[in-house]
């Protein structure tokens, strides 16, 4: 059996509690009733967090692709992985205006730049400080819309 850690779901409020149903269904691979549903959006403030500590290391993208899927692509939201041992975690943030976004995560949820990332970016684009601060937002997904 492979390690495992901590995942965690942002949705945004005003889902409807079957849309929450199915989006914490597909994310924990567990089935959830309405009531469970129910009380997710109990004293949810402005977005709507399902946490579990029990999921693959790895699985980051899988999740957040089954969150995609059970939502119809119709729904800003973001699944984190908590880092585990000496690997960074990740962050997968999807708008259904830009898609899916995919990067290296500290354990604060925060994308994180890597000198071989920044490297790659820089020597891309060494005339053109524009294009290199261009590729370092959609590297970090600074533009995408998540809750």
């Amino acid at each position: 059996m492979g390690d495992r850690t901590f995942y965690r779901l942002t949705l945004p409020e005003g889902l409807t509690t079957d849309q929450l149903r199915c989006a914490a269904s597909a994310f924990t691979e567990d089935e959830w009733t309405t009531e469970e549903a129910e009380r997710l959006q109990d004293g949810a403030c402005s977005v709507v967090v399902v946490d579990i500590e029990e999921r693959l290391c790895g699985d980051c993208r899988k999740a957040a692709d089954a969150v995609q899927e059970a939502l119809g692509g119709q729904v800003a939201f973001t699944v984190t992985e908590d880092p585990k041992y000496e690997w960074l975690g990740t962050i997968c943030r999807y708008d259904p205006e830009r898609g899916m976004h995919e990067t290296e995560c500290g354990p604060d949820g925060q994308a994180v730049l890597t000198a071989s990332s920044f490297e790659a970016t820089s020597q891309a684009a060494q005339d053109d400080p524009a294009a290199v601060v261009e590729q370092l937002r959609r590297l970090l997904g600074i533009d995408w819309v998540s809750p």
